[in-house]
């Protein structure tokens, strides 16, 4: 057996080795989106992305997007979401639980900057008041759920002066 291998069995050994019945536990947010008029609702061209996103701090500026992104002060939805389509799923891991996020939304890349070209289509805000969004608690090992109602004629309040 080669020297390393034989380092990775001790160290296996002395850390009590790996227990196959200790799942890690899974947190996240998870729901469903609808879209107001159904998939003839979307706009004819300028959908690049769609993406849930919960940050734990609201930008105010679109670069605080991407140091959320890299700082990860924010989850979002691992893949793009469908597109055109009366509803459809998602779901956000959320690392690191317990985590608490202050602005939680469903956002639309609408050009190619992905820098900057980004509107929020809606926010969770559960006593109905949009200018006031929602605070989210994960915990280690719960599943929120949040469900969206996306209306491309009445769009929340962009977060960006």
């Amino acid at each position: 057996m080669s020297r390393i291998a034989v380092l990775l069995c001790l160290v296996l050994i002395g850390c009590g080795g790996l227990d196959p019945n200790e799942v890690p536990a899974y947190s996240g947010i998870r729901g469903k989106i609808s879209y107001v008029g159904g998939a003839a609702a979307w706009p004819a061209d300028s959908v690049y992305d769609i993406r849930v996103v919960a940050f734990e701090t609201k930008p105010v500026e679109p670069a605080e997007v991407l140091a959320s992104i890299v700082g990860q002060t924010a989850a979002f939805s691992p893949e793009s979401l469908p597109k055109r389509v009366d509803t459809s799923s998602y779901t956000v891991e959320v690392l690191a639980a317990p985590r608490t996020f202050t602005y939680v939304v469903v956002a639309l890349q609408n050009g190619p900057d992905f820098l900057t070209d980004w509107v929020m289509l809606d926010v969770y805000a559960p006593g109905g008041d949009r200018t006031t969004p929602g605070t989210v608690r994960v915990e280690k090992g719960s599943i929120v759920t949040i469900d969206f109602t996306v209306d491309f004629n009445n769009l929340p309040p962009q977060p960006f002066r």
